[in-house]
């Protein structure tokens, strides 16, 4: 964030004497990263505040899977005229005194439950208006119905319903019904950031027609590759699909109808590439990474998937299996 002043909107402008008035660049030890896009605030008792745009950086790879976050902290007038962060040197606060006694927000755990026409708030969609096209909360009540659409790694039309990650360390989980007929029919629980990056636990059915469980993961090298873990057979039914999220690791797991357990898969992936910073060349990055559901028909038939409900938990609550 820089400043310059003028008495004139015309110009000529005079340059803030001490360069930026808020930035991270070259600080690698401070928390907020990649600030800038800075507002103004005065309050009704005089006080300045800025708010402005950020990224909080993974501890390892100093990714950030939580896209743009906003921050806020108070700042100062000089006697000089120039504005200033309160100690003066102008990086960004990780944590301000707001002069109230406000506790600090706890963690986030939401259970969805589609027992209404409309989808719950938290939740998005990609590129239409047309949301009929990909889901339905009336045409099986009390699930979530997607209809089968293009590939997960499709520009297109994606049947997609997904919320946003925000916290590092995070649980989420679904229970879903979809008998797929042959290999071109998947539906599960996703870790979304865009078409080409992303981990996917799917049912889907093997070459015989059978029903089997496996990731797939999209990774950003330089030409773009993905990474497809070997079949799990399950029987037919609902299963359940989790994902843990513990800032770089991720796992998967599931378990079946009648089963308290969760099955983790044994491999590790990595949750660093569902970040503004991994990407391949060429390609926007702000959104951060989501979790959610999709559903795939390649054949076009539009095979549905039901899904009866979606929970997030934000590390600091309870993970119980």
């Amino acid at each position: 964030v820089v400043m310059a002043r003028s008495r004139s909107l015309f110009g000529p402008y005079e340059l803030h004497p001490d360069g930026p008035v808020l930035t991270a660049a070259g600080k690698q030890g401070v928390p907020l990263q990649r600030t800038g896009h800075g507002d103004l605030v005065e309050t009704p008792t005089g006080e300045t505040w800025m708010v402005y745009l950020c990224g909080r950086p993974l501890p390892v790879s100093g990714r950030c899977v939580l896209g743009r976050e906003t921050a806020i902290q108070p700042m100062r007038w000089g006697e000089d005229g120039w504005l200033r962060t309160l100690d003066g040197d102008a990086s960004p606060a990780l944590v301000v005194e707001d002069g109230t006694a406000s506790a600090a927000p706890e963690p986030q755990r939401e259970r969805s439950v589609f027992d209404t026409d409309t989808l719950p708030e938290a939740f998005q969609w990609l590129r239409t208006p047309d949301a009929d096209r990909l889901f339905s909360l009336t045409a099986r009540p009390g699930y979530l119905r997607l209809y089968g659409r293009e590939t997960i790694g499709s520009h297109f039309t994606q049947s997609l319903v997904a919320r946003r990650q925000q916290a590092f360390a995070y649980a989420a989980e679904t229970l879903v019904t979809f008998e797929p007929r042959h290999f071109q029919q998947a539906a599960g629980l996703v870790c979304y950031y865009n078409s080409t990056k992303f981990h996917y636990l799917h049912v889907t059915a093997d070459d015989d027609g059978r029903r089997v469980l496996q990731v797939l993961s999209a990774i950003p090298t330089p030409l773009g590759s993905s990474v497809i873990t070997q079949p799990i057979a399950i029987d037919a039914g609902p299963i359940g699909l989790r994902v843990e999220v513990d800032h770089e690791s991720l796992r998967f797991g599931y378990r079946c109808p009648g089963s308290c357990a969760w099955i983790w898969l044994p491999e590790r992936f990595d949750a660093s590439i569902l970040s503004d910073e991994a990407t391949l060349p060429g390609l926007p990055n702000f959104t951060g990474a989501f979790v959610g559901m999709a559903c795939q028909d390649m054949s076009g038939a539009g095979e549905p998937a039901d899904f009866s409900y979606f929970e997030y938990v934000e590390a600091g609550d309870d993970w119980a299996d």
